[in-house]
């Protein structure tokens, strides 16, 4: 059934792929657009809101630098709260908020900001439906890839293709991923499946990765031979301290540092089965199968 609905975050990369999909599924969409509207501008939702049926927000800043971590909670909590309000006032009957799994403190220890702001988020988000205010369903995806991707997994491959990686540790936790496409049908589907509960669902593609069978795949799509010897923990550690620092003393929007070693060092493995049962879904792709694609040069 067709319905009028509001994105947020569309031209972001997970955002590009959502519209697409939403698009092909007859659903008129209206995107919020800056500077005509702003998260941080409530005066600019109000309108933006009227007419719509389901508000999909995507948006959210997700650098963590420490200059920057006021403005990382004012867009990804005031703003959700600014819009929140806007879409009850305007009578939207449901709110698909697209969070991350790192709202969960199981899965972001040393807690981060961003999983914080992600937090602060649903709970704004909960307390409303609670109150009866408007049906809210929350999507928390792990670390999302596929075609025009960035973050850990991009920079792994731009360095491993330019030869300057070395290898990395023996990792052997296991972690979790999803593709851009699985990703994308699971939100526009928890959007679709309307019950007056609140949802959450916690989206992978089922499969369980280690760092360095995923860095053995870049290492063959890209053409470079597999090392027989790994980088020592301790020195890993100490390279990602060194850019850490130097991250927060320039600073750098997302420079490799502690978080990237964290990620790699702590286990990040979900069990998303019951999720996809509910939303009547399977993933259709792995890193594997999607990797050739992404590694193409433009």
């Amino acid at each position: 059934m067709s319905r009028v609905c509001l994105l947020t975050g569309g031209t972001g990369f997970v955002g590009r792929q959502l519209r697409i999909l939403m698009q092909s599924h007859g659903h008129s969409l209206r995107l919020l657009q800056r500077p005509q509207h702003d998260l941080l501008n409530p005066a600019s939702l109000k309108e933006l809101c009227r007419g719509v049926d389901t508000v999909y927000h995507l948006a959210a800043y997700a650098h963590v630098n420490q200059a920057q971590t006021r403005q990382l909670y004012a867009i990804n909590v005031d703003g959700t709260r600014h819009l929140l309000e806007a879409a009850i006032a305007a009578g939207v009957k449901q709110f698909v908020y697209v969070s991350s799994i790192l709202a969960d403190p199981a899965y972001d220890s040393p807690r981060t900001a961003y999983g914080d702001s992600k937090c602060r988020a649903e709970q704004l988000l909960l307390a409303a439906h609670a109150a009866g205010q408007i049906q809210v369903s929350i999507v928390r995806p792990v670390n999302v890839y596929g075609v025009g991707m960035k973050g850990n997994l991009m920079t792994l491959l731009t360095l491993i293709r330019k030869g300057v990686l070395p290898p990395l540790p023996d990792f052997d936790q296991t972690f979790s991923l999803i593709s851009v496409e699985d990703l994308c049908e699971g939100i526009l589907r928890a959007g679709e499946r309307q019950t007056p509960e609140v949802t959450m669902y916690t989206l992978s593609d089922g499969q369980a990765y280690t760092i360095k069978a995923v860095e053995a795949a870049i290492r063959e799509i890209c053409g470079r031979r597999q090392p027989s010897w790994s980088t020592p923990r301790w020195m890993f550690y100490s390279a990602a301290l060194m850019l850490d620092i130097l991250g927060r003393l320039l600073p750098l929007n997302n420079a490799p540092g502690l978080r990237s070693y964290r990620a790699l060092a702590r286990p990040y493995s979900v069990d998303s089965t019951a999720s996809w049962q509910q939303l009547g879904y399977n993933p259709r792709f792995s890193f594997y199968t999607r990797l050739p694609q992404i590694a193409q040069k433009d």
